[in-house]
């Protein structure tokens, strides 16, 4: 009976995506690489005999993938990469940031656009697409934990991928996420691709899907600042009823989750967690 090694393939081919992802510290956990595997390189492999599979080969694919380059002779080639034009980025969504804003900032991004994030020491991507990071918030805590001043910013600057040319294709371009005043952001000072981007240029579609996004955002903003104001009340000592403003504050608070929720932004868990807490204060009194 004919051997199925399947399984052996796949978990061949998902150590060296996780060892790949750990030297471009990607951040992927081991579960993540499996998922990647899963729906970008298992099938390209399933059913080949062991014996043929080359790590130095496997690597190379990986690496292809990842950077949306062709693949090498003899393996099957992938379906046509899908880019975001990164010139259907209005210019002020490229503005600095300060750095704790990271994560906020490239998830607003479309999933599609190639993105490189370089801070240092602590993460350097390589150009990959947006929706392959995972958790930059643990990226943004490493730097907190670095002990990034108030003053340090996140700049953005477009271009031209590597092995490509400025063509104006989507593929060939990607956004550099980097310190300002870096060696990064002075060593492609001169390479940047400079156009200015206003809100109305953008295709009709486009310009919708972000209208909704910034909604998105703007709601989740709004529910941080209101969570931040009432956590600032001091609880009362001595409680004999409930101030109405901060009654109305609580309610004001349910009802952004509720949007949030409806919005498919947090999960149930978080949600219902949040409920509970916020009518339990609503009843008895206190800061939220």
């Amino acid at each position: 009976m004919k051997k199925n090694y399947s399984l052996r393939i796949f978990n061949l081919l998902a150590k060296r995506v996780y060892k790949l992802s750990k030297k471009r510290k990607l951040g992927w956990k081991w579960n993540d690489a499996q998922k990647w595997t899963s729906a970008n390189l298992f099938k390209l492999y399933k059913g080949k005999p062991i014996s043929k599979i080359k790590v130095t080969e496997v690597d190379s694919v990986i690496v292809s993938i990842l950077d949306g380059t062709q693949t090498p002779t003899g393996t099957t080639t992938p379906k046509p990469t899908i880019c975001f034009d990164p010139f259907n980025i209005p210019t002020k969504d490229l503005k600095d940031i300060n750095w704790w804003m990271l994560a906020d900032q490239i998830n607003f991004f479309d999933g599609n656009l190639n993105i490189r994030v370089a801070i240092g020491s602590i993460i350097d991507t390589g150009v990959v697409k947006k929706n392959e990071l995972i958790n930059l918030n643990e990226t943004v805590e490493d730097m907190r934990k670095s002990g990034f001043s108030s003053d340090e910013n996140i700049i953005f600057k477009i271009l031209v991928a590597p092995n490509k040319t400025d063509d104006g294709k989507p593929c060939s371009y990607y956004v550099l996420a980097t310190l300002m005043g870096s060696p990064l952001d002075t060593e492609t000072s001169m390479d940047e691709v400079l156009k200015v981007v206003t809100e109305s240029d953008l295709p009709e579609d486009v310009r919708k899907e972000r209208e909704i996004k910034v909604k998105k955002r703007q709601d989740i903003i709004d529910l941080r600042i209101a969570k931040k104001k009432s956590a600032e009340r001091v609880r009362p000592t001595k409680i004999e009823g409930q101030d109405e403003a901060e009654k109305l504050q609580i309610q004001e608070t349910l009802t952004n989750l509720q949007n949030l929720y409806a919005k498919k932004l947090i999960s149930k868990e978080l949600f219902q967690a949040n409920v509970k807490e916020l009518k339990a204060k609503l009843k008895f009194g206190g800061k939220i």
